[in-house]
């Protein structure tokens, strides 16, 4: 425990900007349970007097802090330590985080409040919806659907085990930010599914026409079938293949949605739109448009293969990766202008977020401080 932890927990700033007998007990009261924290209490006391008198005056929430402040303490009061994130003084503490760490760094430029990258989403298992029944599955789980009819048979490297498939129903797998999966569809075709990933599938496919469903990244290899289309609706594009590999990438939070052709060939309408693509071109969606360029592949697929290719991507757009593949949040200073800034270069995509963390700082020159799990503050 440390002065940042008293910095970021919004009881401590609303009893600093707003000290009553009540607060002053509790704190004092805090302190004889926990004589082994005086010395940062007492330095995050003095940090916060040194930003208040460098930011001017602290706007608060008034109601929205007087009707949590009660329940807080009593909250405290039971478990005489934990950091409350849902705050009421959301505004304040925010603006007193950037403001810490930039002065902190001996930076001069401040901007009222954060910007921030990524959304957290609920630590959840990887599911797999069928029938009236709903499946856990392990992170980087393989689910093979072309071994057994009407079956999936689901690996990893520890175990293995069969779970049947309503053959007649829409099977759904749910990927949430920070674990991935891999899908062996029932003709054979392979599909690697990234962070925050759904995508609807049959058991079995008809001999006619074979279509799936995704929102997300994908990368799929299609087995090719003669007379036998394979279709992937997005939610701003159908996708029309006969045996190829290609990524698709069309995240709900997302302004455009891509597709990158590794090889083969794929139709690609959106409304009124359609293009054909060669390898090494990507069609853009956006607004109902699509737009085609020559790209370097390995720039949008090499996630497969556990590393990001940065060949001068925007600063924003890396955070945004980072943050889905691990699920954590990234927040910064207006001032950094991170859409302005690229960088160039190979970011494994280690187990450990600290090793990714460490190799963005050096790549960049961007310093970061975890705040928590879940939030990561980037400054210079």
């Amino acid at each position: 425990m440390d002065q940042k932890d008293f910095l970021c927990d919004d009881l401590f700033v609303y009893w600093r900007i707003h000290p009553t007998k009540e607060l002053d007990a509790f704190w004092e009261n805090y302190l004889k349970e926990n004589e082994e924290f005086r010395d940062p209490f007492n330095q995050a006391i003095e940090a916060f007097e040194t930003i208040r008198s460098k930011q001017g005056t602290f706007q608060i929430n008034e109601v929205s802090a007087s009707q949590n402040l009660k329940e807080k303490i009593e909250k405290r009061k039971r478990i005489k330590w934990r950091r409350i994130y849902a705050s009421s003084a959301a505004v304040l503490l925010l603006t007193l985080i950037s403001t810490f760490f930039i002065f902190n760094e001996g930076s001069k430029k401040t901007e009222p409040g954060i910007s921030s990258i990524g959304e957290v989403a609920g630590n959840n298992n990887i599911q797999l919806f069928t029938g009236n029944d709903v499946l856990e599955i392990d992170n980087n789980s393989t689910l093979n659907l072309s071994e057994k009819k009407n079956s999936a048979v689901i690996k990893n490297p520890l175990t293995q085990r069969e779970v049947g498939l309503n053959d007649n129903r829409v099977n759904t797998l749910i990927v949430p930010y920070g674990k991935r999966s891999t899908l062996i569809l029932a003709d054979g075709s392979k599909v690697h599914l990234n962070s925050g990933t759904k995508m609807e599938f049959p058991g079995t496919f008809s001999e006619k026409r074979r279509e799936i469903n995704v929102e997300g990244e994908i990368f799929i290899e299609v087995v090719k079938k003669n007379n036998t289309s394979f279709v992937i609706h997005t939610p701003h594009s159908q996708i029309t293949v006969h045996g190829t590999s290609f990524n698709v990438s069309s995240y709900s939070e997302d302004t455009k949605e891509s597709v990158v052709l590794v090889n083969g060939s794929v139709e690609v309408k959106s409304h009124n739109s359609t293009v054909l693509l060669k390898p090494n071109e990507m069609a853009e969606i956006e607004n109902e448009l699509i737009q085609c360029k020559q790209v370097n592949v390995s720039d949008y697929t090499s996630w497969t293969d556990g590393y990001m290719q940065l060949n001068k991507m925007q600063l924003n757009e890396v955070l945004k990766r980072i943050g889905r593949y691990y699920n954590v949040e990234f927040r910064y200073n207006p001032a950094l202008d991170l859409n302005k800034q690229t960088c160039s270069g190979k970011l494994f995509l280690s187990d450990n977020l600290n090793d990714v963390l460490e190799a963005f700082s050096k790549m960049t020159y961007f310093k970061y401080d975890k705040l928590n799990d879940e939030t990561i503050f980037i400054y210079q």
